[in-house]
C-alpha cells in the first residue's frame, strides 16, 4: 500500500497520497490518446487510474485543469532547456527533442487539443498560458544566452523566432504526416533559425558547422 505524502492534511483530515497524481496523469493521457478530448470525463478517468472521483477533483477542479497538468508535466520531463554553449546545438537540441514529443501519443493529443481550441475559450486560455507559454520560456532561454554570447542578435524578434522552428515541424508532423529525420532538422536550424538570429543572410553563413554532424538516423515517423 503507497506510503501517505508526508505533506500538510488537506480537508477532511486525510494527508494527500501524491503517490496518486501520475497514475491520474498517465489514465487522462491513454484517454485523450484513444478518445480525444470529448471522450475525457472525470469518471473515466477515475476508472482508468483506480482513483476516486472526489480525490480527482480535490486535485483538479476541472477537466481542463486536468489535461493541462497532465501535459505540462510530460513536456516537463521531454523539453529541457539544453545549454551547450551553442545557440545553434540548444535549437538542435531542442528541436530534437520536441519533435520526439509530438511523433508518439502526444502528437494525437496536441492535435486533438488545437482541433477543440476553437470552440473552447477555457482550453485555449489554458494552452496559451500552460503548454504554449511552456515551451516558448525555452526558447526564450535560449535566445538570451544566444545574445549574451553574441551569436543572436539583440534586435531579434523573440516572438518570431520562438515560432520558427516548431511551426514547421508541427505542420509536417501534424498537417502532413511526414517523417522527419535529422538532416530536415539541421537545414531549418542553418537555413532559417541562425540566419534570422544573426540577421546574416543564409549565402553569407558557412556552409557547414563542425561543431554538430548530423547523425545517420532513420526518420522519425509521424
Amino acid at each position: 500500500m503507497p506510503e501517505a505524502s508526508s505533506g500538510p492534511v488537506r480537508s477532511g483530515g486525510r494527508p494527500r497520497d501524491d503517490s496518486r497524481d501520475g497514475a491520474i496523469r498517465r489514465a487522462t493521457l491513454q484517454l485523450l490518446a484513444e478518445l480525444g478530448y470529448d471522450g475525457v470525463t472525470m469518471d473515466r478517468v477515475a476508472t482508468r487510474a483506480r482513483a476516486g472521483k472526489a480525490t480527482i477533483y480535490r486535485r483538479w477542479p476541472s477537466k481542463v485543469a486536468l489535461i493541462m497538468d497532465a501535459i505540462s508535466t510530460v513536456a516537463d520531463d521531454t523539453l529541457p532547456i539544453a545549454d551547450t554553449g551553442s545557440f545553434r546545438e540548444d535549437m538542435l537540441s531542442y528541436l530534437s527533442s520536441f519533435t520526439t514529443y509530438v511523433v508518439d501519443d502526444r502528437g494525437k493529443i496536441l492535435a486533438e487539443l488545437v482541433s477543440e481550441m476553437s470552440r473552447n475559450e477555457e482550453l485555449r486560455s489554458a494552452l496559451r498560458d500552460g503548454l504554449l507559454a511552456q515551451r516558448k520560456s525555452v526558447i526564450e532561454a535560449i535566445v538570451t544566452r544566444g545574445v549574451a554570447r553574441g551569436e543572436v542578435s539583440a534586435s531579434v524578434d523573440h516572438h518570431l523566432l520562438s515560432e520558427l522552428g516548431s511551426a514547421i515541424l508541427l505542420q509536417r508532423l501534424l498537417l502532413f504526416g511526414e517523417a522527419v529525420s535529422e538532416e530536415f532538422i539541421v537545414s531549418i536550424v542553418d537555413g532559417l533559425i541562425v540566419p534570422f538570429a544573426t540577421g546574416i543572410p543564409t549565402s553569407s553563413t558557412p556552409a557547414a558547422q563542425p561543431s554538430r554532424t548530423p547523425e545517420k538516423r532513420e526518420p522519425i515517423d509521424a
